[in-house]
C-alpha cells in the first residue's frame, strides 16, 4: 500500500459550524493545508468562508478573490498594484513601511479597501523566545486609527491579533483587548479578528480546554456585538488537522521499533517543528495489554520519528499504521528527493 492522506468533506464542514456556531465569521488559514482550502471553495454550504493568504503564489488558488484577505509582506509597490489589479481588496497590514506603500498605492489607483492592522498581543508568557512577533504595538494601533480612519479610500477598518499554534491557555481576550484599545479606536473600528491559535487534538494535548476557549470566545463575541463590531476567526489547524488521517504501512519490524513506509519529511513536518504527536488508530491505554513501540520513517535521518511510544498488540509487518489528526502542515520536502503523498478526499 502507498501511504497516503484521507481528507474528509465531512469533518471539515463539522469543524467550521462549530465556529459559525458561535456566531463568528471564518476566515480559513490557507496556508495550513490548500487541500481542505480547495475543499472548502467547493462546498456551496461553505460560500461565506473566507481564506486568509499569505502569499503572492496562493492568490490564483482562490477562485472568487472577494474571500481572500491578503496579508502584506514586504511587497513592493508594483506587486501590490498586481494584487489589487487581480481583485483582492482585503488586507492585513503588520508593519508601517508596508502600510504607508499601501495608501500610496490605493490613492494612486483610487481603489477603496477594507483594512486591518495587527497588533502585538500581550500574552500572558515571559518573553517571546526564539519567534519573531508580528504586529505594531498597541500605542501605535490606536494613532493609526485615528489617522486613516477618514481616508476615504477605507470602507471597513479593523485590528488583527494572533495567538501562538495550539493555544490551550491565554484566551483572556476580552479583557486584553479592553487594556489595549481606546474608547475612542473601539467606535471607529468594523471588526476584529481573533486570529488562529485554536488547538487540535494530539497525543500531547487535551481537548477537554475547548468549553473554556468557546465560553472565552462567546464573550468577546457579545462583548464586540455591544460595539456593533463584527468578529472574525481564523483558524487553520482546528479545521484542517482532524480532517485528514494519514495511512501508512509497516515494512520492517527491528525489536520495538517499527519502520513505516514513507518520512516525517515527506508528510508530517510539523511534528518536527512544533512537537505534535499524531495520535494512531487503535492504540492501547496503559491498563490495555500490549507493547510500546517506537515509529520511525524510512529515511535515515535520525529524527525521523513520527511516535517514541506508541502501545501496540502484535503489529506485523504489511499492517497499516493510520495517524489521526494528520492534516496541518503536512507539506512536503524534496529532501532525498521525496515527492508529495496523493490526498484522498472522501
Amino acid at each position: 500500500m502507498e501511504p497516503r492522506f484521507i481528507l474528509s468533506k465531512q469533518i471539515v464542514k463539522d469543524q467550521v459550524k462549530k465556529l459559525l456556531d458561535l456566531g463568528l465569521k471564518v476566515s480559513y488559514s490557507y496556508k495550513t493545508n490548500r487541500e481542505v482550502g480547495r475543499i472548502i471553495q467547493e462546498l456551496p454550504e461553505l460560500d461565506n468562508v473566507n481564506f486568509s493568504i499569505h502569499a503572492n503564489e496562493e492568490i490564483d488558488m482562490i477562485d472568487n478573490k472577494k474571500r481572500i484577505w491578503f496579508f502584506t509582506q514586504a511587497e513592493s509597490q508594483e506587486e501590490l498594484e498586481r494584487i489589487l489589479n487581480k481583485g483582492i481588496r482585503n488586507f492585513v497590514v503588520d508593519n508601517e513601511v508596508d502600510l504607508q506603500i499601501l495608501l500610496k498605492v490605493i490613492e494612486k489607483l483610487s481603489v477603496c479597501i477594507n483594512l486591518s492592522l495587527r497588533m502585538k498581543f500581550q500574552e500572558h508568557r515571559i518573553g517571546t523566545g526564539k519567534y519573531f512577533v508580528y504586529g505594531m504595538p498597541s500605542r501605535r494601533i490606536n494613532e493609526l486609527i485615528s489617522e486613516i480612519r477618514a481616508n476615504r479610500l477605507i470602507n471597513r477598518l479593523g485590528v488583527h491579533i494572533h495567538r501562538k499554534s495550539q493555544n490551550t491557555s491565554e484566551w483572556e481576550i476580552m479583557s486584553e483587548l479592553k487594556d489595549s484599545l481606546t474608547k475612542e479606536s473601539f467606535e471607529r473600528l468594523n471588526m476584529i479578528n481573533l486570529g488562529g491559535g485554536l488547538p487540535s487534538k494530539y497525543r500531547s494535548y487535551t481537548m477537554k480546554i475547548m468549553n473554556y476557549i468557546y465560553g472565552k470566545l462567546k464573550e468577546v463575541r457579545d462583548f464586540l456585538i455591544s460595539k456593533n463590531i463584527e468578529t472574525i476567526i481564523e483558524p487553520g489547524r482546528f479545521i484542517a488537522a482532524p480532517a485528514v488521517k494519514l495511512e501508512t504501512e509497516i515494512i520492517q519490524i527491528q525489536g520495538k521499533n517499527l519502520v513505516v513506509n514513507t518520512t516525517i519529511y515527506n508528510c508530517a513536518l510539523d511534528s518536527v517543528l512544533t512537537g505534535t504527536k499524531m495520535l494512531v488508530k487503535g492504540e492501547l491505554d496503559e491498563n490495555e495489554d500490549g507493547e510500546y513501540y517506537l515509529i520511525k520513517g524510512n529515511s535515515p535521518t535520525r529524527d525521523d520519528i513520527f511516535r517514541y511510544k506508541v502501545k501496540l498488540k502484535n503489529p506485523e509487518v504489511g499492517e497499516t499504521i493510520t495517524f489521526l489528526n494528520a492534516g496541518a502542515y503536512n507539506y512536503t520536502t524534496d529532501f532525498f528527493g521525496y515527492k508529495k503523498l496523493q490526498t484522498i478526499i472522501e
